[in-house]
């Protein structure tokens, strides 16, 4: 059985991946230990909300800095 914070980690990671990052970039702009992270992900332990929201708040900043990037790109071609 999934539990609401792993599935809200899937999401982060999929979220980071589709930008191409990996959910190691997310953790160390999140600071974060990648380590925790894998446990919160297995089910090892339960994280606090808050930084479930950090993960999200940073994956959130690293696809958006990669928009910006690619955005601008495409205005200089």
């Amino acid at each position: 059985m999934t539990t609401a914070a792993q599935q809200a980690i899937s999401d982060i990671r999929a979220k980071a991946e589709s930008a191409g990052f990996r959910l190691s970039d997310v953790c160390r702009v999140a600071e974060i230990d990648q380590a925790q992270v894998s446990r919160w992900a297995n089910g090892v332990t339960e994280p606090l909300y808050g930084a479930v929201k950090r993960l999200e708040q940073a994956a959130d900043a690293l696809v958006a800095a990669r928009l910006e990037k690619l955005s601008k790109a495409q205005q200089a071609a």
